[in-house]
C-alpha cells in the first residue's frame, strides 16, 4: 500500500477504538476529522482507487453509529464495523498499486514509442478490409545519463481504453483494473540517450498471446539501466489491445484455442510475428542512419542484437533467430514450442540460446512442449542452455507476480515471491547476454546458473 493509504487506515483503526471504548466525544471527533484530512491528502497526492472505497464509506458509518448510539456500542455493531474495517484494510493490500523494482544499474531509463506501418504486408487479421496494411506500435527503452526531474511514465498507457480489454481477458468487471492508472515505471519519456557509451547492444522482445509490450518492464528496465537498448512491439491482434496514435485500435483476435486447426493457424500467425521482428530490424537500420527520428540515432550496435520472448513470444524469438542472420543471440522465457514449424525444430538454432522455464508442462493444454524443446535443443549448436526454475509457473516469467501478493491463487503463478523470481530471471538474462552477446568475461552467468532454484537440463 501507499504511504497515505497506510496512514489513513491507521487513523481509521484509532477512530474505531475510540468509538468502541466510547471515549470522550471530542477524542472521537478529533480522530474522525484527522482521518478525513488524511484521506483528502491521500486523494490529491496519491489518487483515489476503488479498492479504498470501503475505507471511505466507513467514516460516515462510524459517525452515524456514534451519533445515534449514545451509550456503549453494542456487540452487533462492533462486529459489523470490524468486518467492514477488515475488508477496508484487505482490499488495498491484496490489490495494490504495485511498484516495479528499482532497475539498479548506473543509467537512468529513457523511453519513446513509435507507430510503424509495413507497406509491404497486408493485414490478414482484418478480412473486412483487404487493403489494410500491417501496422504495429513499438516502444524503445534506452540508457540515459540525465538526472531526471520529471514524472515517470505510467505502467500502462490509455488505461481508460485498456481497462475493458483487460477485464474481458480476465473475466472480471471493467472497473477492476482501473487502479493500474496509478502504477508508474522507472522510465522517463524523451530524455536524451547516454553520451558515455558508444554503440549499445540491442534486445528485441516479443510478448505472448493476449500479452502486451508492457508486461515485462521490470526486465527491460533492468537491462537498460546496465547499458542495453530494448525494443518491444505490440503484435497487433495478438496483443490484448493495441492503441494507435489517432485512437483507432487493434483488438485481440487470436482466441482460437480449441479450434480443430488451431496449431496451423498459430503457425500462420507465427510468420506474421517473425516478420514483425525482421521489420523492426529494418526500421532500426533507418534509425541508425537518421532516416527515422529517434533518441537512439547512431547508438545501435548492429553486431550485438538479441531477440527474446515469453510463451508464444518465445516461439517467435526462436523462429526469428533461426531465420534472420542479423540476430546474434536468443533467450526465451517458458516458451511455447507447439507452433514452431518442424523445419525450425529440425534445423535448430545456431546462435547462443537460453531457455528458462517451469518444471513441467504436464497438465497444460500442451503437455508435449518439453519433448518438442528437447528435439530443438538436440538440433541446435552450442552454446545452448535449458534451465528449469523450481516453484515457477507460466506467468512468473513476466511482471504479473507484482500485481498482488495472492496472485498465485487466481492466475498461473508459482510459489516464489516476486522479490525472488524477478531478480533471478533478470540476472539470468543479463548474465547470458553479457557472456554471449557483449563477450564480457565477468558476466557472472556461470555462477548464477548454479543457484539452488535452477536445474540445468543436460
Amino acid at each position: 500500500m501507499r504511504p497515505f493509504e497506510i496512514l489513513t487506515l491507521i487513523l481509521i483503526a484509532g477512530t474505531l477504538v475510540a468509538l468502541f471504548t466510547h471515549r470522550d466525544r471530542k477524542v472521537f471527533l478529533f480522530l474522525l476529522f484527522g482521518t478525513i484530512g488524511s484521506m483528502l491528502v491521500q486523494h490529491f497526492l496519491e489518487g483515489q482507487r476503488w479498492q479504498f472505497a470501503f475505507a471511505v464509506y466507513l467514516l460516515p458509518g462510524m459517525y452515524i453509529f456514534h451519533r445515534f448510539q449514545k451509550t456503549t456500542i453494542n456487540t452487533a455493531t462492533k462486529i459489523l464495523l470490524s468486518i467492514w474495517f477488515s475488508i477496508a484494510i484487505t482490499l488495498p493490500w491484496i490489490i495494490p498499486v504495485f511498484s516495479l523494482p528499482s532497475p539498479g544499474g548506473p543509467y537512468d531509463v529513457g523511453t519513446e514509442t513509435f507507430h510503424w506501418i509495413d507497406s509491404s504486408r497486408t493485414e490478414w487479421f482484418t478480412d473486412e478490409n483487404p487493403n489494410d496494411l500491417r501496422e504495429i506500435m513499438v516502444q524503445v527503452w534506452y540508457p540515459s545519463d540525465q538526472n531526471v526531474k520529471k514524472d515517470p511514465e505510467p505502467y500502462l498507457d490509455f488505461i481508460n481504453l485498456r481497462a475493458k480489454a483487460l477485464a474481458g481477458a480476465g473475466a472480471i468487471p471493467e472497473f477492476f483494473p482501473s487502479h493500474l492508472n496509478h502504477v508508474t515505471t522507472n522510465s522517463y519519456g524523451g530524455i536524451p540517450i547516454t553520451e558515455k557509451s558508444g554503440h549499445l547492444p540491442v534486445v528485441i522482445f516479443s510478448h505472448g498471446i493476449t500479452g502486451t509490450r508492457h508486461l515485462h518492464q521490470a526486465l527491460y528496465e533492468y537491462l537498460v539501466s546496465r547499458g542495453y537498448i530494448v525494443v518491444a512491439p505490440d503484435h497487433s491482434f495478438d496483443a490484448n489491445l493495441t492503441i494507435f496514435p489517432d485512437g483507432h485500435i487493434a483488438d485481440y483476435r487470436s482466441n482460437i484455442t480449441g479450434h480443430p486447426d488451431s496449431l496451423n493457424l498459430r503457425k500462420m500467425q507465427m510468420n506474421t510475428r517473425v516478420t514483425d521482428i525482421s521489420f523492426i530490424l529494418d526500421q532500426l537500420e533507418k534509425m541508425q542512419s537518421g532516416k527515422i527520428e529517434s533518441q537512439i540515432i547512431g547508438k545501435i550496435d548492429y553486431e550485438n542484437i538479441s531477440v527474446g520472448g515469453h510463451s508464444y513470444g518465445g516461439a517467435t524469438a526462436t523462429v526469428a533467430a533461426q531465420r534472420d542472420d542479423r540476430i546474434n543471440a536468443c533467450f526465451v522465457l517458458d516458451s511455447w514450442l507447439s507452433p514452431v514449424p518442424d523445419e525450425t525444430i529440425n534445423a535448430g538454432v545456431h546462435v547462443p540460446f537460453l531457455f528458462m522455464g517451469r518444471p513441467s508442462w504436464v497438465g497444460s493444454d500442451y503437455p508435449g512442449n518439453y519433448p518438442r524443446l528437447d528435439s530443438l535443443m538436440a538440433h541446435s549448436s552450442n552454446p545452448k542452455y535449458q534451465l528449469i526454475i523450481k516453484k515457477t509457473e507460466h506467468l512468473d516469467y513476466s511482471d504479473i507476480p507484482l500485481f498482488s501478493p495472492i496472485i498465485k491463487y487466481v492466475l498461473d503463478v508459482g510459489d516464489l515471491t516476486s522479490s525472488v523470481s524477478i531478480p533471478l530471471m533478470n540476472g539470468l538474462v543479463y548474465g547470458f547476454l553479457e557472456k554471449y552477446l557483449t563477450k564480457n568475461t565477468q558476466s557472472g552467468f556461470d555462477t548464477i546458473i548454479q543457484h539452488e532454484l535452477i536445474t540445468p537440463v543436460p
